[in-house]
């Protein structure tokens, strides 16, 4: 698909999306855009992030950019490798690895299927990464799968335990792109290693299919330094970019005189709060 398709995907699911010259810009989070696709490094202008942040409207956006034109940067977590195979993984991963494919078959399914059976295994994965479960509630799961299903080139894969599905990942395939976009797993099932066994399965599937030139596992986070470590076990290598984080220019004095000491210190006080982290390293981070 093409990334204005991709960007639909967005849109139909009810969230804001805007198009500027650079790139589209979907928000992600409320109040937070992020640029579309995030493995592209953007340029926009002064103009354009003003029309996101003025207009979304939008307390912050987030892009890559090329690494001379910012001081920050960011790892995208990605693999090219034709010939990927268990040689490619860390030698901590591969005994892993291996009992998860003797225990987890690893095949493509539908998202009709998905749609019934996907949620509990998103409840499970809040859960255990303490984080909100309404992160993603029934309605929005449904309508999630719906447009996935309608739309081309989104495919979801599962590995299986005792014909149980014990996790799930779905990939939007854009502009020669596969991305994992979205995947959980089910907590009772996680002893028999399948999550090793589906990012194997899948990364070795995809790279052997002429469409796709690159993997992409989203982008590296110090909110989830053990998921990215995993990742990087299993032969994802680190792409760098610059990193830009802008601010609405109708919050800089409300965080200059206290706001944003104010969000440090409740992030301090709330380690485990996923939303006040956020704000946190967003704040830190802020550029524009």
């Amino acid at each position: 698909m093409t990334e204005g398709q991709f960007a639909e995907f967005f849109l139909r699911q009810g969230e804001r999306v805007i198009e500027t010259k650079a790139c589209f810009w979907y928000s992600h989070r409320p109040f937070l855009y992020m640029s579309l696709p995030y493995y592209r490094a953007v340029s926009p202008t002064r103009s354009e992030l003003a029309r996101v942040l003025l207009g979304g409207p939008s307390a912050g956006l987030r892009f890559p950019t090329d690494l001379d034109k910012s001081s920050k940067q960011i790892g995208i977590l990605v693999c090219s490798d034709r010939s990927y195979d268990f040689h490619s993984l860390h030698t901590k991963s591969r005994t892993a690895t291996r009992r998860g494919l003797e225990n987890c078959p690893v095949e493509q399914f539908d998202f009709a299927y998905l749609a019934r059976h996907g949620h509990r295994l998103n409840q499970e994965t809040f859960q255990r990464q303490r984080r909100s479960l309404r992160s993603m509630t029934e309605a929005q799961w449904q309508r999630f799968c719906e447009v996935a299903c309608e739309l081309a080139d989104f495919e979801v894969w599962g590995a299986w335990v005792k014909g149980h599905l014990a996790s799930f990942s779905v990939l939007a395939i854009v502009e020669g792109w596969a991305f994992f976009h979205y995947g959980s797993s089910a907590t009772e099932y996680l002893h028999y290693n399948p999550n090793n066994a589906l990012t194997f399965g899948v990364t070795k599937a995809k790279l052997s299919d002429p469409r796709v030139v690159c993997l992409c596992y989203g982008a590296e986070s110090p909110l989830t330094l053990s998921l990215d470590d995993f990742k990087l076990r299993m032969g994802y290598q680190r792409q760098v970019f610059g990193e830009r984080i802008g601010l609405n220019p109708l919050l800089r004095p409300v965080v200059s005189f206290g706001g944003g000491a104010v969000i440090h210190r409740v992030a301090r006080a709330r380690p485990d709060s996923e939303m006040w982290q956020r704000a946190s390293y967003f704040l830190t981070r802020s550029q524009t």
